[in-house]
């Protein structure tokens, strides 16, 4: 700390007054022990220049955390004559850092002047230059016809008054530095044309805006700061909290909140305010309990002694200023963050938030950049382009939203741009849907949730939010169909679930869409192997689509082939039959032969046939399937893979068990490509690779297969369900044929063994 400054003045004949500013910045000395009158004109005293100081209006942190960023800000202004700036988002810590630096630079070389000007606005600003006048004492400051920028811009160009750093702190919105100050005056310069390039200076400036301080400096002189480091993020928590949280307490409440030096500063003096009766635990169950008690927590305010008194303490009030800056620099860049923070905070696909952006690709451009610049979001390249952004930006950027009462009109616009991006959930579109199932579970949440549904019925209609709801709904059919397809069932069920109940709420249970999602509902339940249930909702669906729609209409034909598929699974070979040729018949009708969803008839066709011991009748539909989709839908398709396994299911129930062999590890090698080892129509797989290896004498290889079955069922689907105890009972049986087949090989070795001893057998 500086130590304090004294101020003497000498007035008449040994007659002596000493005034001492406390913390003050100016050293006028006096050297008149007399004044004289001559002609009634006072004879101006002499002025002594004070020695160098800071106008630094913060004391100390004894407590900082030392940064990467402040070492390079030292190597960057190591030498004189330089630019340089920190840029960062509200409450990473730039002025922090700045005063820091300060206080190092006057610690070293204490005939070095720091100057501090708050640069928010120009009344902060001019206020500020005047105010370094008189600290500096620059003659004239006092005479209230001087201009006190221009007596700073001389000042400062004067290299026998010293080396100087100027510190030019929050400099958001830098428009109004680049303005004269007074228009009327011609020969006024803008104001930053006040700080003049000498040998002998150096400006740093802080801001939250990238575009601002282009302005001012180089690129190459440009600092990003950003989250603190694990470790740097702990030491100052444990510097707040002392001892009385635990690491791995402080550790989890660190990652909550981002690694954001206010947020974590602001979080401590929350939670040190209430100790004992409080803790760090308490604090992170409050912040993730909901959004609503997340929000109001990092709103909480708490005094911060090196923070401007303009400034917010509050993580939250910090970046709604930002907020409010970009909505007045540019509306549409702020309507694409709030678009932006409905979904999950890391991963933004652009074609998700660009697809209905209106404007031009230039206009979006623009938007991006700009909240680039203020550093809300980082643009990621992977197979596409994303974006992320910080969580407490997110969190930050939906309080600000319900605070303008525009909250659900983006819950809702974001609902329907994901429905239009998300795509059904067919092996060809996985790539994408893997892309966007993160935001689905983002958007979905902060929507109403089933529950809420039921109160809500009547109002729907009404208050604008049933395109939400319908958005909403659609997105889960979708969702619910590619958890299926990857084996997770549980959520593919909560997720149809909840679909068909919106819209049966909204469109009536007689809608095609409604009766849709019943049906679907009814194979996902199949898949779980509750049969009677998923074929419950499925003839439900059925009839009501016949009543509404014709009755080889496409989407009852789809309920016609759920149908068969479930009959099929509880042995009713007959009525499964009857039910698939219908719906084959129809499709071929409608779609032609070679549609996939005529082929996927024919391939369920084949299944039947094959329960029922039809074999040649199997494989003749099996190849007919298999060839369809090898021509239609490729190679490696998920489908095309089925086809082959079911295909080695006939050949190994006729004994062709080397072609069955072939084609059963094509289809293992392909699903275990596609899908993974784990998976359950990988395991399925396994199941018939293993009924191929028995076929064939390797006892051995079918007993390893089986249990891989058994176990990746009992883990994925739990050991009750059908295909784990199906697996269990071929492994068994295995098992017990091989025990058998064991003990009688001993009995005959025992029996030619007393044969050849001598002796007849009993």
């Amino acid at each position: 700390m500086d130590p304090n400054l004294v101020s003497n003045k000498s007035f008449g004949a040994g007659g002596q007054e000493n005034l001492q500013q406390i913390g003050g910045s100016r050293n006028v000395q006096y050297n008149a022990d007399i004044i004289n009158y001559h002609g009634g004109r006072v004879q101006e005293p002499t002025r002594t220049p004070p020695p160098p100081s800071s106008t630094v209006p913060f004391h100390r942190d004894p407590n900082f955390v030392d940064r990467p960023e402040l070492e390079a800000l030292e190597e960057k202004l190591a030498v004189w004559n330089k630019k340089v700036a920190l840029v960062g988002i509200g409450g990473v810590g730039k002025s922090q850092l700045a005063i820091e630096f300060c206080y190092r630079i006057r610690d070293r070389s204490p005939e070095v002047w720091t100057f501090w000007v708050h640069a928010s606005s120009a009344a902060r600003f001019d206020a500020d230059i005047r105010k370094l006048a008189c600290d500096a004492v620059i003659p004239g400051w006092d005479d209230p016809k001087s201009d006190a920028f221009t007596l700073v811009y001389s000042w400062l160009r004067d290299e026998r008054n010293g080396k100087w750093l100027l510190v030019l702190d929050n400099v958001d919105d830098a428009s109004f530095l680049f303005e004269k100050r007074d228009d009327k005056n011609q020969s006024a310069r803008i104001r930053i044309a006040y700080f003049p390039p000498c040998a002998h200076g150096s400006t740093l400036i802080t801001s939250r805006s990238r575009a601002a301080v282009e302005r001012f400096a180089d690129e190459c002189n440009v600092i990003v700061v950003s989250q603190m480091r694990e470790v740097t993020a702990l030491a100052l928590l444990e510097n707040k909290l002392g001892q009385s949280a635990a690491m791995k307490d402080m550790r989890k409440l660190a990652v909550a909140l981002d690694y954001m030096p206010l947020a974590l500063a602001q979080a401590a003096a929350y939670i040190k305010q209430r100790i004992p009766r409080y803790s760090v635990g308490r604090y992170l169950a409050e912040l993730e309990e909901s959004e609503k008690s997340q929000t109001g927590l990092l709103s909480s305010s708490s005094k911060e002694l090196r923070r401007d008194e303009e400034a917010q303490n509050s993580i939250i009030l910090t970046l709604q200023i930002s907020f409010q800056q970009v909505l007045k620099e540019r509306p549409s860049a702020a309507d694409l963050l709030s678009l932006m923070s409905m979904y999950n905070y890391q991963g933004i696909p652009e074609y998700l938030i660009s697809a209905e952006w209106s404007g031009t690709n230039k206009d979006f451009n623009e938007d991006i950049v700009t909240l680039e610049e203020f550093l809300f979001i980082s643009t990621t390249m992977s197979s596409t382009t994303c974006f992320e952004m910080h969580r407490l930006v997110q969190v930050a950027a939906r309080a600000w939203l319900r605070s303008q009462k525009k909250y659900q009109e983006w819950v809702q616009k974001a609902c329907q741009q994901l429905d239009e991006a998300f795509p059904p959930g067919e092996f060809e579109n996985w790539g994408r849907c893997e892309e966007l199932y993160p935001h689905v579970t983002s958007t979905l949440s902060l929507h109403l949730r089933d529950q809420e549904l039921s109160p809500r019925r009547t109002s729907i209609q009404d208050d604008g939010d049933h395109e939400t709801f319908l958005s909403r709904a659609s997105i889960q059919y979708k969702a619910a169909w590619f958890d299926l397809r990857r084996g997770l069932f549980s959520k593919a069920e909560s997720l149809i679930a909840e679909s068909y109940e919106t819209k049966a709420a909204l469109l009536g249970m007689e809608d095609e869409e409604a009766l849709s999602a019943l049906s679907f509902h009814g194979v996902v339940l199949s898949d779980q192997g509750e049969d009677e249930a998923a074929e419950d909702k499925i003839r439900r669906a059925l009839v009501g689509k016949e009543t509404v729609l014709e009755k080889d209409h496409s989407s009852t034909l789809a309920s016609v082939s759920h149908l068969a598929t479930v009959l099929f699974r509880q042995e009713k070979d007959d009525k499964a039959e009857e039910a698939i040729r219908r719906a084959l018949k129809g499709k071929e009708k409608k779609l032609g032969k070679e549609h996939p969803d005529t082929l996927t008839c024919l391939n369920i066709l084949a299944k039947v046939l094959r329960g029922q011991g039809k074999y040649a009748e199997a494989e003749e539909a099996s190849r007919q399937a298999l060839q369809g989709r090898e021509k239609v839908l490729g190679m490696e398709h998920l489908h095309t893979l089925t086809s082959s396994s079911d295909l080695a299911k006939v050949l190994s129930r006729q004994g062709n068990y080397e072609a069955a062999e072939a084609a059963s590890r094509r289809a293992l090698e392909g699903f275990e490509r596609a899908l993974g080892t784990d998976h359950p129509e990988t395991l399925l797989s396994v199941c018939c690779h293993a009924e191929v290896m028995k076929g064939r004498g390797r006892q051995v290889d079918a007993v390893s297969l089986y249990k891989r079955a058994v176990a990746g069922f009992s883990v994925s689907l739990g050991v009750r369900h059908a295909n784990t105890v199906l697996s269990q009972g071929s492994l068994e049986r295995l098992q017990n044929d091989i025990k058998s087949e064991e003990n009688g090989k001993e009995r005959q070795f025992w029996f030619w063994k007393a044969i050849t001893a001598g002796f007849r057998p009993a």
